[in-house]
């Protein structure tokens, strides 16, 4: 499983936008990296790598560090 390193024990901020539809990147990894990540959030769209909803969440979780 993932082994978290010194960032994110530090609880720094970040957002994770992952597409439950993506084959080449399971669900499993994005939310075994999120758990392990003091200060995440973990978003799940309903498409695959990329998409106009992934576009629209990684944009609104851009802006969420303005």
């Amino acid at each position: 499983m993932y082994s978290p390193i010194e960032p994110y024990d530090q609880g720094i901020p970040g957002v994770l936008v992952h597409g439950k539809l993506d084959v080449s990147g399971p669900l499993e990894t994005a939310w075994e990296l999120h758990k392990n990540w003091p200060g995440s959030e973990l978003v799940v769209v309903d498409e695959g790598h990329g998409g106009t909803d992934m576009a629209a969440q990684v944009v609104a979780a851009t802006n969420l560090f303005r």
